[in-house]
């Protein structure tokens, strides 16, 4: 259900856009899609907080940013903001992991994630590194698709995208941590095996998601 929630603003982006030009036909869907996600992201918010539930830094920073670039894309009427939106978020996040893997002391994704299970600093640091790379090429990606290829097949692609890249960041994950945990025998893991891949799954999965709508 959590994870519904989550994903839930982009879903109805993707919705609204193929969906508004059958009642309105003069309509241009992308604007009425950046609207109805920014209401959408407010929702959300307002879910959670009725029903308590846990509000990631994450969600925070999607919430910051998609109101800002969907208000943007509407009052400029520039339709190419919101198209940055995600390669922007993406490759921000790509540069604070890969600084802070090469040149840190405090690990950013350990800052982010931290509250959602413990790791060695090994894993942590390996942890940050895929999803730095991971993070740099979705979001050229995604550029590339908007200024390559029409509107609506953006607007596809974005679908794809949330199942692309969360499915490649936890196979990376994974092979890590089987690599890893070979390597030292668990040593690495200051929780349960099983239950930290678990755990590092679904939340990498879930981050993902969050920057790719």
């Amino acid at each position: 259900m959590y994870q519904i929630l989550e994903i839930a603003p982009g879903i109805v982006f993707v919705a609204s856009y193929f969906v508004v030009p059958h009642f309105f036909p003069e309509a241009q869907p992308i604007y009425w899609a950046t609207g109805l996600f920014m209401i959408a992201l407010v929702i959300q918010f307002m879910i959670c907080l009725i029903f308590k539930l846990k509000i990631s830094k994450l969600m925070w920073v999607v919430l910051v940013v998609g109101i800002t670039a969907g208000a943007i894309t509407i009052v400029f009427q520039a339709p190419i903001i919101i198209k940055w939106r995600p390669t922007v978020i993406s490759w921000a996040m790509s540069a604070a992991f890969l600084t802070t893997h090469v040149f840190g002391r405090k690990n950013i994704l350990k800052w982010l994630l931290e509250d959602y299970v413990q790791l060695s600093d090994r894993l942590w640091n390996y942890q940050t590194l895929v999803f730095g790379i991971v993070f740099l090429l979705s979001g050229t990606t995604n550029i590339v698709v908007a200024y390559s290829f029409s509107e609506e097949t953006w607007v596809i692609y974005k679908v794809v995208a949330w199942v692309v890249w969360p499915v490649l960041s936890a196979i990376l994950l994974g092979i890590v941590f089987w690599v890893e945990n070979k390597r030292t025998g668990g040593a690495i893991f200051e929780q349960d095996t099983s239950d930290t891949n678990d755990s590092i799954a679904q939340n990498a999965e879930s981050s993902e998601r969050d920057w790719t709508q």
